[in-house]
């Protein structure tokens, strides 16, 4: 059922800097306001009654520690999740030279683990950042991440790689991939979507570098030693940012480790939907490209790599800059258009075509797309249903993740194994262009039960 304006508009606001007071001197986290700027109605949500929230800092919004946090946040997810941007590579060079007789299904296996047990992780460490501090649990993940990466130096196997590269890369991952993502929410009121989309982009900084670094590491060193050296520098600076990585707010009242009630909301229940076929979209481009590079347009494998951190290098562009615009337009507005935008990447310019020139076309359009898509889903998360139990809720979101996982790379990878026969890329690629149309169809439905006016900024 859509929220009218006129309904909500003597409401106070979930995001208003002077919050309400509730006992022991907690925040209610209540109905929000509407307003009108820049010709845009400004639509808010109805956050649960009960979601109250203590301060767990004397720091203040919007301030300098604010920033110093982002940063710490930053840093993080340019690590933690910026290594999984960059397993494309990895694929690759498993694909062509290390494992040329498993195949492609059983090899994107080994990203793909890591990815959904960083994801499920992700459900229990959201609990637990509402439990313990967050830059403990941020320290011991840098440091299960290193670990992982130097025992996977010394894999041989598929098997061995799936369980260290794999599991215990993704377990470690995240905590800072939990944190990272909904800390940067709650130090703002008033740029919170600029300030998520900075933190954020981090990922696809770390993304960029990582892919070009990790096939020179290759190339010169081997891939034991690129492993190793990347484990150590994710360590090593996961470790050093740790002690800004805190949260501004904790909830009164956490004994869940998921907060089921949320799905009660018609509108929780499509956005989840959204975000597995959104999630599913994700991650295909970033591991097929390089290697559709090499099998079908005959170019080098550095070549392939180089599109990985041409993506994620527009990616950064494209989460900087929802992320500003989000403040002004609104954030589901711009997932919207983000999705429609990787849709078109896919299906109008690189399925009809077989060339260099519409490849990059399509690299460009969908990393800038795609930037834009992962960094605004926090953000309509915080607009839409609160700050308070913010980790929590983004761990639940994760259980999301872990579908759209699944949906994503194994079904694409068995789809060129078995029909495409590892050297036709159309079928998968067609499996590709289809996710994010099923996510703008829920999008656009989660936006009517909001409101129908074209013009409101949410």
């Amino acid at each position: 059922m859509g929220v009218d304006i006129a309904d909500i508009a003597d409401t106070p606001s979930a995001n208003d800097d002077k919050a309400v007071p509730c006992p022991n001197h907690t925040h209610e986290i209540n109905t929000s306001v509407s307003q009108r700027l820049n010709r845009w109605e400004k639509v808010e949500f109805v956050a649960p009654a009960d979601m109250r929230a203590v301060d767990a800092t004397d720091k203040q919004p919007d301030g300098a520690y604010a920033w110093v946090v982002i940063f710490a946040c930053f840093v993080s997810l340019m690590l933690s999740i910026g290594i999984n941007d960059a397993y494309g590579v990895y694929q690759q060079h498993y694909q062509l030279d290390e494992f040329p007789n498993a195949t492609t299904t059983l090899i994107s296996w080994i990203g793909t683990v890591q990815f959904l047990v960083m994801c499920i992780g992700g459900v229990f460490s959201g609990f637990l950042c509402e439990h313990f501090d967050t830059r403990l649990l941020n320290a011991i993940g840098a440091v299960i991440m290193g670990v992982a990466f130097i025992a996977g130096s010394y894999c041989k196997t598929v098997g061995m790689l799936m369980l260290t590269q794999g599991f215990l890369y993704g377990l470690g991952a995240s905590f800072p991939f939990i944190a990272g993502t909904s800390i940067p929410s709650q130090w703002f009121t008033k740029y919170r979507g600029f300030a998520t989309g900075l933190a954020l982009s981090g990922s696809g900084v770390g993304g960029m570098w990582m892919a070009s670094a990790t096939q020179s590491l290759i190339e010169s060193l081997g891939r034991p030693w690129a492993m190793r050296v990347t484990g150590i520098i994710a360590m090593t600076a996961v470790l050093a940012v740790s002690p800004w990585m805190r949260v501004r707010l904790v909830p009164c009242k956490s004994e869940r480790l998921v907060d089921w009630s949320l799905l009660k909301d018609l509108r929780f229940g499509v956005f989840m939907g959204a975000l597995v076929f959104s999630i599913a979209t994700y991650f295909g481009p970033f591991y097929q490209i390089p290697s559709y590079s090499v099998v079908v347009l005959k170019k080098s494998q550095s070549w392939g790599s180089n599109m990985d951190t041409l993506m994620n290098g527009l990616s950064v562009l494209g989460r900087l800059s929802v992320g500003l615009l989000s403040d002004f337009v609104g954030p589901l507005n711009l997932l919207i258009v983000n999705t429609a935008l990787a849709a078109f990447a896919i299906l109008v310019l690189w399925i009809p075509f077989e060339s260099v020139g519409m490849l990059l076309a399509t690299v460009v359009l969908f990393g800038f797309s795609i930037g834009g898509v992962v960094s605004v889903i926090p953000v309509v998360a915080a607009e839409t249903f609160g700050l308070a139990r913010l980790p929590s809720i983004i761990g639940l979101l994760f259980i999301g993740y872990f579908a759209g996982g699944l949906l994503g790379v194994p079904p694409m990878s068995a789809i060129l194994d078995n029909v495409g026969h590892r050297t036709n890329y159309t079928s998968s690629i067609w499996y590709m262009g289809v996710l994010p149309l099923c996510s703008l169809a829920l999008l656009v439905l989660m936006r009517l039960l909001i409101t129908r006016s074209l013009r409101a900024r949410i």
